[in-house]
């Protein structure tokens, strides 16, 4: 037999659950928590990017949502939407500002060989109104 001091003790029951709020509720109101801070850096970055779309400027929408992106990460910051927002449309600026390097590029090329043909161009070269030269010609 088992003697009283050597039965395991009970424990108490669960007591009720924790409350919702992180601090006890005044007069039955709880207390109202703020939330976390705006990030400026994604602010920016999407207006950049939006007033940037097309144009260089839209290269500083994508550096500034990358660099929020962080800051939120490490500081518990809202804005997570606006920042990606600005990396989108500052992709986007990118995208549009090779389309208009390329697109410079090959207008520049495409004159350059006109240029290079009508300059090398030699009337004397072409064929004549002698009967000879045109016979010639159909063989």
């Amino acid at each position: 037999m088992t003697s009283q001091s050597e039965q395991p003790e009970q424990q108490p029951p669960p007591g009720p659950p924790p409350p919702m709020y992180p601090y006890p509720p005044m007069y039955g109101y709880p207390y109202y928590q703020p939330p976390p801070p705006m990030n400026g850096m994604a602010i920016a970055a999407m207006i950049l990017g939006i007033v940037g779309v097309f144009s260089p400027i839209g290269v500083l929408g994508l550096i500034f949502g990358m660099v929020a992106k962080r800051q939120i990460r490490e500081r518990g910051e809202r804005g997570d939407g606006f920042a990606v927002t600005g990396i989108v449309l500052g992709w986007i600026a990118v995208a549009s500002i090779v389309f208009w390097a390329l697109y410079i590029i090959l207008i520049f090329t495409a004159t350059g060989f006109v240029v290079n043909e009508i300059t090398d161009y030699e009337p004397d070269s072409w064929p004549t109104d002698d009967a000879t030269d045109f016979a010639l010609l159909l063989l």
